[in-house]
């Protein structure tokens, strides 16, 4: 085992270039995953201390594919408390080792606080926009109750993501707190038609225009 501080790119030859290199150092910088022992090639990684002190880890690296973003490569595992997953979709025409491409994305993020468990979702949509969905939840009297915040950003670089990701990880209480005050305080307008998709029609609840227009005549009258 080859004892690579902060260097994950190392576990596996698929993130030999400049491109994904970046992005697997960065999330594990991110993620402040230190002192990470390497296994070149092998593509499992594990913590084989025995010491108490010692942060446990297993990562490991898979390939995948998406009907819409095509092959991908996933590092999945835990380290310490963090539950993570985290899949870089490669872009065949472009060569991830000339230079820094932004790839399209899914990173997945769990992580416990006290009695409460905080999921990070972070996805790219369209290659020109990013969904993020953060959720809180807890049990209560045996029943799991789910706090939910969805929504979109214009971004698509990465290295805002990391930032987003490193203050998930120091403290998602605040992540999640901060977001859900901007969200409630942004006004949300329904079409009239958006509206109707929950209503009930029922004519016996339409208004008795005949007898509004009735009334009106007489007041005018009087």
């Amino acid at each position: 085992m080859e004892k690579n501080s902060g260097n994950l790119s190392n576990i596996s030859d698929l993130f030999k270039n400049k491109t994904l290199k970046y992005r697997i150092d960065g999330f594990a910088e991110a993620c402040n995953m230190k002192n990470i022992g390497v296994v070149r090639n092998d593509g499992v990684l594990f913590n084989t201390k025995t010491k108490t002190d010692d942060i446990k880890y297993y990562m490991a690296v898979n390939t995948c594919s998406n009907y819409q973003l095509g092959s991908g490569i996933t590092i999945s595992g835990y380290y310490g408390d963090l539950n993570f997953s985290f899949t870089n979709f490669r872009n065949l025409v472009e060569d991830l080792d000339r230079k820094i491409i932004e790839l399209p994305f899914i990173l997945s993020l769990f992580k416990k606080v006290d009695l409460d468990t905080y999921h990070l979702e972070i996805e790219t949509v369209n290659g020109i926009e990013t969904k993020f969905i953060i959720t809180k939840s807890y049990e209560d009297k045996n029943k799991i109750i789910h706090s939910r915040l969805s929504f979109y950003a214009n971004v698509t670089d990465f290295s805002i993501i990391l930032k987003l990701v490193k203050s998930f990880v120091y403290n998602p209480q605040l992540v999640f707190a901060t977001y859900n005050t901007i969200k409630e305080q942004k006004k949300i307008i329904f079409s009239g038609s958006e509206l109707n998709k929950a209503i009930m029609q029922d004519e016996n609840l339409d208004k008795p225009v005949g007898k509004i227009k009735k009334l009106i005549k007489n007041v005018i009258g009087n």
